[in-house]
């Protein structure tokens, strides 16, 4: 899977969201916290994984591989709930 490269992530007021539109309507706004917006950043531009997700989670954080791998697939299914991969 791949993060879509329409899709940019913006600064409002403090806070990490990506606009998403169709038919020139604005027609969801996502926010990411500072994990979401890490994976995010890790991972454009290239083909990436549930695992690999997984792997920087356990670089970076100090929790298990189940919960890292927990919390990758739920940060997949999110991108792919809100249509922002490809």
């Amino acid at each position: 899977m791949r993060i879509n490269e329409k899709i940019k992530i913006r600064n409002v007021a403090g806070e990490q969201i990506a606009m998403l539109h169709e038919n020139n309507l604005m027609t969801r706004i996502v926010a990411f916290n500072e994990t979401a917006l890490y994976l995010w950043n890790s991972l454009s531009d290239k083909d990436f994984t549930v695992d690999d997700a997984t792997g920087l989670l356990l670089e970076r954080y100090d929790v298990d591989e189940a919960t890292a791998r927990n919390d990758a697939a739920k940060w997949v299914k999110n991108l792919e709930d809100n249509g922002l991969l490809i």
